[in-house]
């Protein structure tokens, strides 16, 4: 016998909700899970991506470095005499270790075009030939071009040395033998990666074709607490990690790809299960990768389950027992559904993105006044990227001068994430405007880099360098009917030129900045960058406001690096379509010189300058309102209604 049970119209309304919310959670589960492996995917590219630029970099300083060396015509002959039997070995590697020191270099070799070890800093190696291997690594420099050898592990504790080798040259240009610079892979090669490791568990790292770890595991206690060896293999065990693996394949591949996205989680070197993202960089013969714990780089996934559940369970037992209010469903149904909140701010659509952090458009919860909020990504939440943001927004938040953006406020939010706020601006970078519309006329470049110059005097006069002046950090705004006005952006890598900030937070950050508008100096020498390093920067901007091109034209970093460090830049008047006044020309060429002492020596003189520029070429009112009117539409494009670059 079957007994009917009664279901009244409250509880058939609630397990009907009971339905419709399990449906629309199996729905927005799957929704945020895919859109959590986005973001995950995105980031861990960006990181890989920074990461790779930073080696590269590296790389490039030290290949640049060595050929400086080997092109000293001093030292070329005392080599060349030294391939004669007839110079001091020693003292040749003396000077060699003298002058590429600062750079981190400890060892040195001088290398004859047979293989023969002429002279080195390392005992008993003088006198020997070099190792085949070593040896086969050298063939570029043999034929004329600077090489980076990586470091090999070998399977001891550490990995050796990292090489940097450029070819010495005769008199006649014939190659005699070649200088190899190195310096130990744990020292600046490993420092290079640990800076990137985003969360608790995450971590960047390099690794040769048998999976030897190159730079230092984040996991190096748990490695040794365990016995096992620094290597890319599941624990006890021969077999390569998933990543590992794919890695290697890829190395000789016909396809040519050489990177992947491994977002099914999968064990790692010590057994947990990661998430992770590689690329095989055959130039150097290494892999380079970002790992992080699944669970880490899921955890929303499971507290959206965790909530998920316990309102399930919660809807359930107000059904059993046959009550529900009808006030307390509607404080149920209001739950979680407002806006986040950072300090006083509550966020709004996000506006900007880079790679340590992202950027909302805000409005002050009492005030009600729009406002740029720029927070650390969880990922860049370590000492040295915390320590950067904090110093970006401290020493930036010292400026006043209307030509530089404004800090409102500053702190930490429930999730321990850094944040500031800043004035929500109307315009457009430098680099959309001549992206979008060509090159500026001279009066307009004039006028807009006089409100730069008055943007930097102010930091110069704090003792500040902002050191990243470039098209991007540079807006053009709409301020209240105001048109054409500057705002400088991104103080990131500001440095002190005097004080406890004088040196960078590490070597490592030294590194940072765009290379294009890098000034010679600050390759060379990355700590040592004064003001005039800004007046450089500022000149390539000039060049690439009148020209719509950019300083110098390359394919690749290194390239880029070499032409900025010795091939003199066109004049601006060579490249525009504009008549560009012979003052202006002058002037950006100055400010572009090879040796800082042939700049303007400050950014008053600069200042002065264009002040002469603009006198007998104005860039007026009309002809303002006039290009505003004609080109800026805020409402038909409102992605160009944006801050500050993340």
């Amino acid at each position: 016998m079957h007994v009917k049970i009664p279901l009244d119209r409250a509880r058939i309304t609630l397990l009907l909700l009971l339905a419709a919310l399990l449906a629309i959670g199996a729905w927005a589960y799957r929704g945020v899970g895919d859109s959590l492996r986005e973001i995950r995917a995105t980031g861990l590219k960006t990181l890989l991506d920074t990461q790779v630029e930073t080696l590269e970099q590296w790389i490039a300083e030290g290949r640049n470095e060595a050929a400086r060396l080997a092109a000293d015509p001093d030292l070329a002959d005392a080599i060349a005499r030294l391939v004669r039997g007839d110079a001091d070995g020693k003292r040749i590697i003396e000077d060699l270790l003298h002058e590429a020191g600062r750079i981190g270099i400890t060892a040195a070799h001088v290398i004859d075009a047979q293989g023969a070890i002429l002279a080195s800093s390392m005992a008993g190696r003088a006198g020997r030939g070099a190792t085949p291997d070593f040896f086969s690594h050298l063939a570029p420099a043999l034929s004329g071009q600077p090489v980076f050898v990586r470091p090999r592990h070998g399977g001891g504790a550490q990995p050796g040395h990292a090489w940097v080798a450029a070819p010495v040259r005769a008199g006649n240009g014939r190659i005699i033998a070649v200088i190899a610079l190195g310096s130990p892979a744990e020292q600046r090669f490993a420092d290079l990666f640990k800076v990137a490791r985003p969360g608790e568990t995450g971590e960047s790292f390099a690794f040769d074709a048998e999976g030897w770890l190159l730079s230092e595991s984040r996991h190096a206690e748990a490695l040794r607490q365990r016995g096992l060896a620094p290597r890319l293999l599941l624990p006890d065990s021969d077999t390569p990690t998933r990543l590992a693996a794919a890695a290697v394949a890829a190395r000789t591949a016909a396809d040519g790809i050489r990177e992947g996205l491994l977002l099914t989680p999968y064990p790692g070197y010590l057994g947990r299960e990661v998430v992770g993202v590689w690329r095989w960089l055959p130039g150097h013969d290494i892999g380079v990768a970002v790992e992080m714990a699944a669970a880490e780089a899921f955890a929303p996934l499971f507290y959206l389950q965790l909530g998920f559940g316990a309102v399930l369970i919660l809807m359930l037992g107000i059904w059993l027992s046959g009550f529900l209010p009808p006030q307390t469903l509607a404080a149920l149904l209001r739950r979680g559904g407002g806006a986040r909140q950072l300090g006083p701010y509550r966020l709004g659509r996000q506006i900007g993105e880079g790679a340590i952090s992202n950027v909302y458009l805000a409005q002050h919860r009492l005030l009600k006044r729009p406002a740029a909020v720029k927070v650390l990504k969880q990922q860049s939440t370590s000492d040295e990227w915390t320590a950067r943001f904090q110093r970006e927004v401290q020493l930036a938040s010292q400026l006043s001068h209307p030509n530089t953006i404004t800090i409102y406020d500053y702190g930490s939010g429930a999730n321990s994430e850094f944040w500031y706020a800043m004035e929500y601006l109307e315009g457009l970078s430098l680099a959309d405007l001549v992206e979008r519309y060509g090159p500026v006329p001279p009066a307009r470049t004039a006028y807009i880099l006089r409100q730069v110059c008055a943007s930097l005097w102010e930091a110069h006069s704090c003792g500040l360098v902002h050191r990243d002046i470039k098209p991007q950090n540079v807006m053009l705004c709409d301020i209240r009917g105001e048109r054409d006005v500057v705002k400088v952006l991104d103080f990131g890598l500001v440095k002190q030129m005097s004080g406890e900030q004088t040196r960078d937070l590490t070597s490592t950050m030294r590194i940072l900045g765009t290379p294009l508008y890098m000034s010679p100096e600050r390759i060379r020498h990355p700590g040592d960058a004064d003001a005039r390093a800004d007046i450089y920067a500022l000149g390539a901007v000039g060049f690439h406001l009148l020209t719509g091109k950019r300083l110098f034209e390359t394919e690749t970093d290194h390239d880029l690096t070499y032409q900025v460090l010795h091939v003199v830049p066109p004049l601006a008047s060579s490249c525009s379509p504009f008549a560009v006044p012979a003052e202006l020309d002058a002037l950006i060429g100055r400010c572009v010189e090879k040796d800082p002492a042939a700049r303007p020596q400050n950014i008053a003189e600069v200042a002065s300058a264009l002040d002469g520029v603009l006198v007998h070429l104005p860039w007026t009112r009309p002809q303002i309102d006039a290009w505003w009117s004609k080109h800026w539409v805020p409402e038909d494009h409102p992605e160009r209604r944006f801050s500050s670059r993340a």
